[in-house]
């Protein structure tokens, strides 16, 4: 079957380092404990999205040291593999996080395949199949290829270069891409940046005069605004009994999102929805550790909201 949506970006190992306080420079600190997820924006997306039903393909780059048992958990919740592609000689992306007991951390990033990917081609496969691209983290110059060199006239575009805004991105390339895109998406400091760049004074100008259909901010526990052509929409954060990490949040609300549109339903219903899938991401460690269905995603919406967003 033919993929409704094309996810581009990172694919990654997360090790999470857990420390008793974060070392001061020239010194050092013991590691309380050590773990490794499977993690990557893109893959987060697509897998959850997967579980959910859609047909969705991974467009990353990893290395040769791939792990064969995260590339079997991709495929047997659904996703296209055949844009995840294994360059020789490279490594795959991976992060550290760094986490002391008072909850501040960092973050050290190696890019991997991913550092190269302005060399590599593009997946041409999905890009012609699917309705929906997602443009996520990774090299502009390699997206920039899809857009000069593929028919995106008839497919809904969406551009999601989250942290990597402010260390990737100038504002010439941010603008570039945000005319030539139908969705945005960002946090609240990434639209600070977006806002700086764009040079616009306000989230419903920049979405009004680069013509997009929707610009998502997302705040955490605040909830998150959709930004629509003639509307300006607060979207409530979902309870949970009990937030365990919130790491992955955001990849969890933009598959919900998509879940949604597969589905037909309009773009403020889908972030409804998007935010309710984000909740069960919060109950667990992990971004790829609290799989649910689409029926337990709606079960969530209709308990806290009485009904469920229509189609």
């Amino acid at each position: 079957m033919e993929p409704y949506l094309g996810v581009f970006g990172h694919t990654a190992l997360d090790i999470i380092l857990q420390v008793p306080y974060l070392p001061e420079i020239d010194s050092s600190v013991a590691i309380d404990e050590r773990v490794v997820r499977w993690g990557g924006t893109a893959a987060n997306i697509a897998r959850i999205c997967a579980e959910m039903g859609v047909d969705v393909s991974l467009c990353s780059f990893v290395g040769d040291d791939f792990p064969e048992d995260y590339l079997n958990a991709l495929e047997r919740s659904g996703v296209h593999t055949y844009d995840l592609k294994k360059k020789e000689g490279h490594d795959t992306p991976r992060c550290w996080i760094v986490t002391d007991r008072e909850g501040k951390e960092f973050t050290l990033i190696h890019q991997g395949a991913m550092g190269g990917m302005a060399k590599f081609e593009i997946a041409s496969k999905t890009i012609e199949e699917c309705e929906i691209i997602h443009i996520g983290t990774g090299r502009p110059e390699h997206y920039k290829k899809i857009y000069d060199n593929s028919d995106l006239d008839h497919k809904i575009v969406a551009f999601d270069p989250a942290q990597e805004l402010e260390y990737v991105y100038d504002a010439e390339t941010f603008k570039w891409f945000l005319e030539r895109s139908d969705l945005f998406f960002c946090n609240e400091k990434e639209k600070k940046v977006a806002l700086r760049y764009s040079k616009e004074g306000s989230v419903e100008s920049m979405r009004e005069n680069f013509g997009l259909d929707l610009v998502l901010v997302t705040k955490g526990s605040k909830g998150s605004t959709a930004y629509l052509p003639g509307a300006t929409s607060h979207i409530a954060a979902y309870q949970v009994e009990k937030e365990v990490e919130a790491t992955g949040a955001g990849d969890a609300f933009r598959a919900g999102f998509y879940a949604a549109l597969y589905r037909d339903y309009p773009l403020k219903e889908s972030c409804i929805i998007g935010s309710a899938r984000a909740s069960f991401a919060l109950e667990h460690f992990g971004s790829q550790e609290n799989m649910v269905g689409w029926d337990e995603v709606i079960s969530r919406v209709e308990k806290q909201d009485g009904s469920a967003p229509t189609t």
